[in-house]
């Protein structure tokens, strides 16, 4: 569909002009934190990620005037360039993680409540998403429109608890696998344009179309954060991507496929509960003198970056090999890139 690519240009070209600016005032402004794996710490601007939101939704809602000017050229055979009510229930939700991330920037919310309370924001998506049937393995399809109990349906149930839980814990994992000098956003990219592949080569990229915006916005940011790092995504940059990832999921329907290319994401976040397990069996070696995990490894005057543990994914590679940020950040890229592939093969 032409839409993708001219929604992704725009968006890109819009986000290549304003993020050197961007850069700029955020340094003035003082919105800034240490780059932690350089063996000189240095002040790295961050909140990028409302950068990707203002740039994305401008280029969406332009999108109607630009294909209608375009049409008085030449007839691209747009079948509509109007927002769909998923479209807008989509950005809603965007922006609720997108802001909720801000906010945890500024006032640090917490992880306890990072976890759950985000479960209330995808409530928009109740309204325009209804799956009629799902497939559970060793059984089959399920009907979903079947009754439940006096006029309940098993999809209002689904509806009501999954599709938010589902998108809550899927901005979760992002959020959490991250660290590195562009980790996050790279690994974002891998799952929006395999998400974006998939939709295609099953007939379904017309429903999400209007998101190719928010694609080509975080590609470009992605050269700006890739090693050495200029700019930082924050939270509402972590909340953002893996809000969108979730989202695109469930309209696409894609349950057990969003599940396996994030695989590599959800064992990240079980060696991070064996890492709680491990601070409460053992806090004289997995707790360090005031009390606190040590959240960072440490990095030598070469880049090699020495962890205190196996307990995070991105750590395991540096754990047992001597690897500088880049590489470990490859290495990272490789493992989703895999499971994305096998992902489009056999789903």
């Amino acid at each position: 569909m032409i839409e993708v690519f001219i929604l992704f240009l725009i968006s890109a070209a819009g986000t290549y002009y304003v993020m050197p600016h961007s850069i700029r005032k955020l340094k003035e402004n003082n919105f800034v934190v240490y780059d932690m794996y350089k063996y000189k710490k240095t002040m790295i601007p961050t909140n990028a990620g409302m950068i990707v939101l203002f740039i994305s939704f401008i280029t969406i809602s332009l999108f109607p005037l630009v294909v209608r000017i375009l049409s008085f050229f030449y007839d691209f055979g747009f079948k509509s360039s109007d927002l769909s009510e998923v479209s807008l229930a989509v950005l809603l939700v965007i922006s609720i993680y997108a802001i909720y991330g801000l906010i945890d920037d500024l006032v640090d919310i917490g992880r306890k409540l990072k976890f759950f309370l985000p479960v209330i924001f995808s409530s928009p998506l109740i309204s325009v998403i209804k799956p009629s049937d799902i497939a559970i393995p060793l059984y089959g399809n399920f009907d979903l429109t079947s009754s439940l109990y006096e006029g309940i349906e098993y999809g209002d149930l689904f509806r009501l608890i999954i599709i938010p839980i589902y998108v809550m814990v899927v901005a979760n994992l992002v959020n959490m696998h991250s660290g590195y000098n562009g980790l996050q956003s790279g690994l974002s990219l891998i799952l929006l344009f395999t998400l974006f592949l998939e939709s295609h080569f099953d007939g379904k990229l017309e429903v999400i179309f209007p998101f190719s915006a928010f694609l080509g916005s975080i590609f470009i940011f992605w050269f700006f954060n890739k090693y050495p790092s200029k700019i930082f995504e924050g939270n509402i940059g972590s909340l953002l991507f893996g809000s969108l990832i979730g989202i695109i999921i469930v309209v696409q329907e894609y349950w057990w496929f969003g599940f396996f290319i994030l695989i590599p994401h959800t064992f990240n976040f079980i060696l991070w509960l064996l890492w709680l397990i491990q601070i409460k069996r053992d806090p004289q070696n997995y707790l360090q003198k005031n009390g606190f995990h040590k959240k960072f490894g440490e990095v030598n005057e070469q880049g090699i970056i020495t962890v205190p543990n196996r307990l995070t994914l991105k750590w395991i590679p540096n754990y047992y090999l001597e690897l500088n940020e880049p590489k470990s950040v490859y290495f990272m890229y490789f493992i989703t890139f895999i499971f994305c592939f096998i992902g489009i093969l056999f789903f």
